[in-house]
């Protein structure tokens, strides 16, 4: 199969990012639920983590496909990225007033144009005065609060000395003077020029009042997707968070669906007396989506296996002819493909295995194994060209984008993981999960979460976190003496722990504050 020309090219056209697809039947089409979707059909307010790579914008776009036909929504899909301008983002002499206000304005900007567009798609009796309070959405609720001028400050000093016979001769000034006595001198001037800046002032009642006028006159509920959300930089992102609070939150016709990277994220800034700026997590917007959670290779190898065959096959589906799998080659149904492409179920568990749960990577690792295959020759995809596929990839992806620091971390967690251990798997007390060095090696999918809260015997009120290293920091000690553990396994001694419910234990190696530090 891996040599048809047709299934090359579609190979070569799976899209590594979900917004550079262009073609949004071919996204809807390549969808594989998990079980996120369901609980993103409401009208609550929702925050949905998880790590670059595992989908976020894809369950989001698909989540906006959904009312594509529904009259009585209206859908902003909005992608922090190409917010603001590059003063906003780099300027630190700009207040984070002005730079949260025009932030803030861009995003009311792309709802004011996609309630137009709805309004001018769907009218109705009542269209003239939904348009006139857009109108006024857009105008009343926004003020100047400050003109951009040019002020001269003058601090002028007289200088000179003086006497009785008239001459003043300067001190500082090469200046002269001659007459029959007084004041005479000279005078010296400062000049100091500044400017005050220009930023527009939100009238968050008015807003509320206005934007509730236009969803009533129009007919329509409102449901704004913020994607990309740790783009906005992070001094930024609480005030942010206030303005959207105080702008969506209260309006029960408007609903709030927020794409972010948790340890890129700050929504929330505690202050005295149980007060804080922002999203409160928990109470003002709920947070208790996690993709990654859905994609732990460790806690359900098989069915993560199934799943992701199930992805494999819809994304070449999707750049394919119309049943070309099943009329040109054969391949009715996904374990026929996956037979098709691979040399056996053992390589694509490897590829499965190497992707640690993270789609852009199984997608990336897949691309380099196939057209490895392609230049060696290989009529499908063996478990070795998956393994050297796995490292390429951590190698040109993973671990350029480590610092020095993060190097040094990783190598001492993995001289005493894997190589006094011979693990691959670890514990975290909870107080440290925030750790700087675990939120960046997790961040840069180096280590993965495993399980979150586990409370061991041996040291109880203590809850852990369960941690596992990346594929790509133990491939090269595949099929070698130094290979660590790759599987939970059956609990065989005291040293070990039980963190599932089917008995599979790890080994006790829990990484100190020592280490970290």
């Amino acid at each position: 199969m891996i040599k048809d020309i047709k299934v090359i090219q579609a190979v070569s056209s799976i899209s590594q990012r979900a917004e550079r697809q262009r073609d949004i039947n071919k996204l809807i089409s390549s969808y594989v639920e998990v079980g996120i979707l369901p609980q993103l059909m409401n009208n609550n307010n929702q925050i949905l983590f998880g790590r670059r790579g595992t989908g976020k914008t894809h369950i989001l776009k698909y989540y906006e496909n959904q009312f594509d036909a529904d009259l009585n929504k209206t859908v902003i899909y909005i992608d922090c990225r190409v917010l603001g301008s590059s003063p906003q983002f780099s300027d630190t002499k700009l207040s984070l007033s002005h730079r949260c206000s025009s932030l803030f304005k861009d995003i009311l900007d792309e709802i004011y144009d996609g309630l137009l567009n709805h309004i001018a798609h769907n009218p109705n009796s009542n269209s003239d005065l939904a348009l006139e309070a857009l109108t006024d959405l857009s105008t009343s609720s926004i003020s100047e609060i400050q003109s951009s001028k040019k002020v001269v400050a003058i601090d002028k000093t007289d200088e000179g000395v003086i006497n009785n016979s008239g001459f003043s001769i300067g001190v500082k000034d090469a200046s002269y003077s001659q007459g029959t006595g007084g004041n005479y001198g000279t005078s010296k001037q400062n000049t100091v020029e500044f400017d005050l800046e220009e930023y527009e002032k939100i009238v968050f009642p008015d807003l509320n009042y206005h934007l509730k006028k236009v969803l009533e006159y129009a007919e329509t509920e409102l449901i704004v997707i913020i994607d990309e959300w740790s783009a906005i930089p992070f001094d930024i992102q609480p005030y942010l968070a206030e303005f959207i609070k105080k702008s969506f939150i209260p309006a029960p016709m408007v609903t709030l669906k927020i794409g972010a990277l948790e340890y890129r994220s700050n929504f929330t800034i505690p202050r005295d007396k149980h007060n804080y700026i922002g999203l409160e997590l928990g109470s003002d917007i709920s947070s208790n989506l996690d993709i990654d959670e859905y994609y732990v290779f460790d806690r359900n190898p098989e069915e993560i296996t199934s799943t992701f065959a199930d992805v494999l096959h819809k994304h070449i589906k999707s750049e394919l002819p119309e049943n070309y799998l099943e009329d040109k080659l054969k391949l009715n149904t996904v374990n026929q493909f996956i037979q098709g492409s691979f040399s056996g179920k053992p390589a694509f568990n490897e590829l499965v295995r190497a992707s640690e749960g993270v789609i852009r990577d199984f997608i990336n690792i897949f691309n380099i194994a196939f057209f490895d295959a392609q230049r060696k020759g290989l009529t499908n995809i063996d478990k070795k060209t998956i393994i050297e596929a796995g490292r390429q990839w951590f190698e040109n992806d993973k671990s350029k984008n480590l610092n020095d620091l993060l190097h040094n971390k990783i190598r001492l967690i993995i001289d005493e993981v894997i190589g006094n251990k011979r693990a691959r798997s670890f514990l975290v007390s909870r107080e440290l999960e925030r750790h700087p060095i675990i939120q960046m090696l997790f961040d840069a999918r180096v280590i993965h979460l495993v399980k979150k809260g586990y409370s061991d015997k041996d040291t109880p009120g203590v809850r852990y976190n369960i941690y596992t290293l990346d594929y790509g920091t133990y491939v090269d000690l595949i099929n070698t003496s130094k290979q660590p553990t790759l599987e939970f396994e059956e609990i065989k001694s005291e040293d070990d722990i039980v963190p599932f419910d089917d008995k599979r234990s790890i080994r006790r190696i829990i990484l100190t504050q020592e280490i970290l530090d």
